[in-house]
């Protein structure tokens, strides 16, 4: 009896912790709470500092891949040995960041860096409406990100007859986000955006989203008005202070 009684409480157990793990898969959006703050000023600072972790989080893994290229480049690589760890990821970044010469330093090093947080924060919140738009809530795309491949995707409400695009549907945030940096940091769209956070690294300055944000001028099909627009967001929520706070915790040079 006793016997049955583990087996059984065991199985309920396992059987919720499989509907929970389900559950958490499907979660779409900001988390239910920012949904229910009606005062405007407190949303924002939810969504900026919820966003900024998130944020953060991912910059810092982008700021381990560029120390590792520091490393593997800066030491005698003509006697790096092939079937070594360092040479595979070596192998695997240069893949993931479409690298044209396994050992050109310098292309590693203008695209794989960081996204300052203010510019990332105020697409964030321009391109998913502040975290209510239809895309987040059901897709967990919060930069707008299209696709054409209907196993990832889902048809926007008012897609122009004949056209063909997707909504990208991500599985989590933190997987959308992960693909707005490394559409930053790769597509050729954004080459002066690079270029020119490049360019501030050499002069030891830190790369601030307010200037940098004037480069995103084919992100969106607004062209400069788009620009206007991300300056506004920056300028009038001091979304500067984001970028100070993670610059104060890492070193990015």
């Amino acid at each position: 009896m006793i016997n049955n009684f583990i087996k059984k409480f065991k199985k309920l157990i396992f059987t919720f912790g499989i509907l929970l793990a389900s559950d958490m898969a499907l979660a779409k959006g900001m988390p239910k709470e920012y949904y229910n703050i009606k005062n405007s000023k407190e949303s924002k600072e939810y969504f900026f500092d919820y966003m900024y972790k998130l944020i953060e989080k991912e910059n810092l893994k982008i700021l381990e891949e560029r120390d590792f290229v520091k490393r593997t480049l800066s030491s005698n690589i003509l006697t790096l040995d092939h079937s070594s760890m360092e040479f595979k990821k070596l192998l695997e970044i240069k893949k993931k960041y479409k690298i044209k010469k396994l050992y050109t330093y310098n292309e590693y090093i203008k695209k794989i860096d960081v996204i300052p947080p203010s510019q990332a924060l105020a697409q964030a919140a321009v391109e998913s409406g502040w975290g209510k738009s239809r895309f987040i809530k059901k897709a967990n795309n919060i930069f707008g990100h299209w696709t054409y491949n209907p196993k990832i995707g889902m048809v926007p409400e008012k897609r122009t007859p004949g056209a063909r695009h997707l909504i990208r549907v991500f599985s989590t945030l933190e997987d959308s986000i992960s693909a707005y940096m490394l559409n930053l940091n790769r597509n050729y769209a954004y080459k002066s955006f690079r270029e020119k956070r490049y360019n501030l690294r050499l002069k030891k300055i830190n790369p601030d989203g307010l200037s940098l944000s004037q480069t995103m001028v084919n992100y969106s099909g607004i062209g400069h008005d788009y620009l206007s627009i991300l300056k506004n967001v920056i300028n009038s929520n001091k979304l500067n202070s984001y970028d100070k706070k993670f610059y104060m915790k890492v070193n990015t040079n």
